[in-house]
């Protein structure tokens, strides 16, 4: 009894602890502000800051990043539960990296790129390398940016990204440890003169408190908006035409490469969402009835390095499929998560550009699912 009261102790001050760059990505393509706590078989154990703790299928897990910016692919954690927890336990008392330049690390060709960013934009970064040169880079080559202030980037599918990190990570800290020994430089001055009018023209649009209110509750109807197109498509009572509009219209509420997360016996599978929906029109069922319920930010709107606002939606999805006797053939309950982005655009009225704010969704993720 004193082991686990000692045990929630612990768990209440270590969750106490989280800071906002302690990360988990999910394999649902997610961020969670978390830490990991526990390495079980095949599992592991993590905390937020609402002190919930939560058990999880290895597999889920992709890539953890420290406040600090020290990373750990899950990949590279031993089978063993207890040599993983030493890694676990190693990895978040790591000391500061005390580094004086920032990580960028390309997509293709591989590469782990090193200098100070001087610039950035929602398509390039403008940066001085290790060398006192200046350079730029496509942010459509780049898969992470490790900040030396310890903030990440993950700017492409974290799927995709988590491989290349394992890859690289050795390299990473090579050149992170060559960073220490070198004294660094001062190209402050040739920072300065390369983009500081870029700097100052492109000022992020913040919104006010009406609008935050305002475009809060449009990411929770455009959720209910999704659902309402999600029962037309299942509607088997339905025309084609009107469900192929209904796809379209449900398309128009999503970024592109959006996609959903479905769970079976088999584990948990994303498609497209274009996919989705018209794997959904073809399901062998007499009639589907899909609900949405428990609606709700998990994760409020935050503004993040490009000017976008981001947030995490939660919600219960009950999913039925009827025979043709009109009984339940098949029935689940979905915790599933989506994430808001909130964009701004220029609209020309009357001649005048007037700043407006586009409210899309995101990856759906499951969090849990129940028969």
């Amino acid at each position: 009894m004193k082991k686990l009261c000692l045990y929630s102790t612990l768990l209440v001050l270590f969750a106490g602890s989280v800071f906002a760059q302690d990360r988990i990505w999910l394999d649902n393509g997610n961020p969670v502000q978390a830490k990991l706590s526990r390495a079980l078989d095949n599992k592991l154990e993590w905390v937020a800051s609402d002190n919930v703790l939560r058990i999880y299928n290895r597999k889920r897990f992709l890539v953890v990043f420290a406040e600090n910016g020290q990373f750990i692919v899950i990949s590279e954690l031993n089978e063993n539960p207890s040599k993983a927890q030493v890694q676990i336990d190693a990895f978040y008392k790591s000391p500061p990296r005390n580094v004086s330049q920032d990580i960028i690390i390309k997509s293709v060709p591989l590469t782990v790129l090193t200098g100070t960013i001087s610039y950035e934009s929602d398509e390039v970064i403008n940066y001085i390398s290790a060398e006192g040169k200046a350079a730029s880079i496509n942010k459509e080559e780049v898969a992470t940016v490790i900040y030396k202030d310890g903030r990440h980037e993950i700017l492409r599918d974290v799927v995709d990204v988590a491989p290349l990190l394992g890859l690289v990570h050795k390299e990473i800290e090579k050149k992170e440890t060559e960073l220490k020994k070198v004294k660094p430089e001062k190209p402050a001055a040739a920072a300065k003169k390369e983009a500081p009018a870029m700097i100052k023209e492109k000022e992020k649009p913040v919104l006010t408190d009406s609008e935050y209110k305002e475009y809060s509750q449009k990411g929770i109807r455009r959720v209910d908006e999704f659902n309402s197109y999600l029962r037309i498509i299942g509607d088997k009572s339905r025309k084609s035409e009107e469900k192929n509009k209904a796809v379209l219209q449900a398309l128009s509420l999503f970024e592109p490469q959006a996609t959903v997360a479905v769970s079976s016996a088999s584990g948990v599978r994303k498609y497209p969402v274009k996919d989705y929906l018209n794997r959904l029109k073809l399901l062998p069922y007499s009639k589907i009835n899909i609900t949405w319920n428990e609606v709700k930010y998990v994760s409020e709107l935050k503004q993040e390095a490009d000017g976008n606002y981001y947030g995490i939606i939660s919600g219960q999805q009950v999913f039925e499929g009827y025979s043709a006797n009109g009984k339940v053939a098949y029935g689940d309950i979905t915790k599933k998560n989506i994430r808001v982005k909130l964009e701004s655009y220029q609209k020309t009225v009357d001649g005048r550009d007037t700043l407006r704010w586009e409210v899309l969704l995101g990856n759906i993720g499951v969090e849990t699912t129940s028969n």
